[in-house]
């Protein structure tokens, strides 16, 4: 393997840096990013990567560095923000390698917010998590941004329009899957039951109704994920035989019932749906599955529970017409 250039910056407050440099004289991302992840704050606290992207500084560099542009934010990151690393950069739209003219026109509604390497990485994940009918659904009410950078406590997350995924978690199918299905579950109108959105519009939703549309959909994503995984099993509920109680469930026992709810979407064949497929192993299966019975941290019902009741309000609205006798 070819040792690491790098090249001696000596700044104005004495620090010395032997920065990394490539062929072409800039800074590789690869650098720029461990840099970024390596570094902690005064007195050894770990830093908070997604506050540090969320609040952007008052000098914020471009990607495209020499090893003395470098110096001032490798010194410390905290002070100064380089785009895609540890802020917001332009949307990239890279789509001249994409010749189908119906799978272009999708992409044109996808803006991504990510290092150039990672741009066709990202826009293959999504082409693989969905059908080209399911991807035009994705982007008919309006494009859809993706932004690949570091997150709190989650793989992935989505506002709005917006999907976020964590640089290190969240660039996969799983995750991917994930956070699209919410908007599938909102926009396309073919859904119904538990195939649709929970919370649909809402500014605000409760969290029995945000645990009912999380049950939901990492059912769907047991269903089409490739290998599948969800954290969501740690507050699925199981019931205490000797104490006679709902609690939350091991780490042994909330593995078993994702493997398990896996089989149960993908008709026993663990292999991975799609499409209209995978829709209806969700409207057949949800109701008696593990998943079923998620009860994140403070909701006061069982996901089963709030969709029971969710039904039972739909229809005391209905009104009932009764044919009167002759």
């Amino acid at each position: 393997m070819a040792a690491i250039k790098t090249e001696r910056v000596k700044l104005a407050n004495g620090k010395v840096y032997e920065i990394p440099v490539g062929a072409d004289g800039f800074v590789p991302q690869a650098a720029l990013l461990q840099r970024f992840n390596e570094v902690v704050e005064a007195r050894g606290h770990v830093r908070n990567k997604a506050k540090d992207y969320d609040q952007e500084a008052a000098v914020v560099l471009p990607l495209q560095l020499t090893p003395r542009e470098a110096a001032a934010w490798w010194d410390t990151p905290n002070r100064y923000d380089i785009q895609y690393i540890d802020a917001p950069g332009p949307v990239r739209q890279n789509l001249d390698y994409i010749k189908d003219p119906a799978v272009r026109k999708v992409h044109e509604n996808l803006e991504l917010i990510c290092l150039p390497s990672e741009e066709r990485e990202v826009r293959k994940l999504i082409d693989q998590a969905y059908s080209l009918a399911e991807r035009q659904q994705l982007v008919k009410n309006g494009k859809v941004t993706v932004t690949v950078r570091p997150l709190a406590d989650a793989a992935g997350n989505i506002l709005g329009r917006r999907i976020e995924l964590d640089r290190e978690t969240g660039k996969n199918n799983s995750t991917v899957v994930h956070e699209g299905l919410h908007l599938l579950r909102k926009d396309d109108p073919g859904r119904k039951g538990v195939t649709k959105s929970a919370v649909g519009e809402r500014k605000i939703a409760s969290l029995d109704r945000l645990n009912l549309e999380e049950s939901c959909t990492v059912a769907e994503q047991m269903a089409r994920g490739e290998q599948p995984s969800s954290g969501y099993y740690h507050f699925v509920q199981v019931f205490d035989e000797q104490k006679k109680r709902w609690r939350y469930p091991t780490e042994k026992e909330a593995l078993a019932m994702m493997k398990s709810d896996r089989l149960l979407f993908t008709n026993g064949q663990n292999k991975p749906l799609r499409g209209k497929a995978a829709v209806k192993a969700v409207e057949e299966n949800w109701s008696h599955s593990h998943i079923a019975r998620l009860k994140i941290k403070g909701a006061k019902k069982m996901a089963r529970e709030e969709f029971s009741q969710t039904k039972l309000q739909e229809l005391g609205k209905k009104k009932i017409f009764r044919r009167r006798s002759a």
